[in-house]
C-alpha cells in the first residue's frame, strides 16, 4: 500500500497541500506504489468531496470555494507534497470542463531556475528603455516584467527577428482539454518570409514557470492560431534578484516531450544621462 503522511507532518503542511493529499488518497485507494496507474481521472466534485472529508477529519477548517486556485498553485507556485509524489512526479492537468487527471510525469512540474539547467547562461545587461515616469508606476508582477521586456526588445533578440508584434494579451480561451489563459501572443516574420507565433507566459513574485504552462502555450498556438507557422513558446520569469529569465520551449503537445530549447537571462541597467 501507499505510505500516508503522519498526522503531525500533515498538520505542518499548507492547507492546499493537505487538500491534495486527501484527494490523492481518495483517487489512489487500493493501489500500491508499483500498481498506481499512469493517470487518475477526477472531477471538480471529487475535489470538493476530498475537502469535505478533510473538514470532517478536522484536517482543514473549511473547504476552499475556488477550486481552480488550488490547481493554479501546482501549476505555478509549488510542486506536490511528498505523499502525492511517492511513486514519482505527478502533474495536475485539465482534461475537460471541470474534469482533470493526475498524471505521472517524467519530472516535477515546477521549473527551477537555474537548478534544472545543464549550464548557467551568461548574464547579459540591457538598457531599460522604459520611460522613468512609466517605470515609477510599475509593480513587480508579470505585467511589469512584460512592459520592461517589450520596451527593451528582448523578445526580438530571443526569437532572432527584427521586430515581433503583440497581437493578443490576456487571452482566455478554450482548447481541446479546457480553458487556458495566455498572457501575451506575439507574431513575427523571418527574413525568409516564414511566420513565427510566440505565445508567452510571464511570471514574477511567488509564481514560477512550469511544464504544464508550456503545454498550454504550445497547445494554444497549434489549435487556435490559423497557419501557426513556427511555434516558439516563451516563458518569462523575474527572479528575486530582479534577473529576467527568458525560456524558449520546444513546440511539443505532450508534456513529457517538451524541452527547453533556449535560455537567456538579463538584468536591466539605466540609460546613460
Amino acid at each position: 500500500m501507499l505510505d500516508f503522511t503522519s498526522p503531525s507532518k500533515l498538520a505542518a503542511l499548507s492547507k492546499y497541500d493537505r487538500i491534495v493529499i486527501y484527494l490523492f488518497r481518495m483517487l489512489s485507494e487500493g493501489y500500491s506504489a508499483e500498481s498506481l496507474p499512469e493517470e487518475m481521472s477526477f472531477t471538480q466534485q471529487d475535489v470538493r468531496e476530498a475537502m469535505a472529508k478533510a473538514v470532517r477529519d478536522r484536517v482543514i477548517d473549511r473547504a476552499v470555494a475556488n477550486v481552480p486556485d488550488i490547481k493554479y498553485t501546482y501549476d505555478a507556485r509549488r510542486n506536490f507534497p511528498e505523499e502525492v509524489e511517492q511513486a514519482g512526479p505527478m502533474t495536475w492537468l485539465q482534461s475537460g470542463k471541470g474534469t482533470y487527471v493526475l498524471r505521472r510525469t517524467r519530472r516535477r512540474n515546477i521549473i527551477r531556475l537555474p537548478e534544472d539547467l545543464s549550464e548557467l547562461p551568461e548574464l547579459e545587461f540591457h538598457v531599460d528603455n522604459t520611460p522613468p515616469f512609466i517605470a515609477s508606476l510599475l509593480g513587480r508582477d508579470e505585467q511589469a516584467v512584460f512592459t520592461r521586456v517589450r520596451n527593451a526588445g528582448l523578445i526580438n533578440e530571443v526569437l532572432g527577428v527584427g521586430s515581433a508584434h503583440p497581437i493578443q494579451g490576456h487571452h482566455r480561451t478554450t482548447v481541446s482539454y479546457g480553458q487556458i489563459e495566455v498572457d501575451e501572443v506575439q507574431a513575427a516574420m523571418t527574413r525568409g518570409g516564414e511566420l513565427i507565433i510566440a505565445p508567452i507566459s510571464g511570471k514574477g513574485g511567488q509564481d514560477k514557470l512550469s511544464w504544464s504552462q508550456a503545454l498550454n502555450l504550445n497547445t494554444y498556438a497549434l489549435e487556435k492560431v490559423p497557419a501557426a507557422g513556427h511555434v516558439k513558446s516563451i516563458g518569462l520569469w523575474r527572479d528575486p534578484e530582479d534577473t529576467i529569465w527568458i525560456v524558449q520551449f520546444s513546440p511539443h503537445t505532450k508534456i513529457d516531450e517538451i524541452e527547453i530549447e533556449k535560455v537567456r537571462r538579463f538584468k536591466f541597467k539605466l540609460r546613460a544621462g
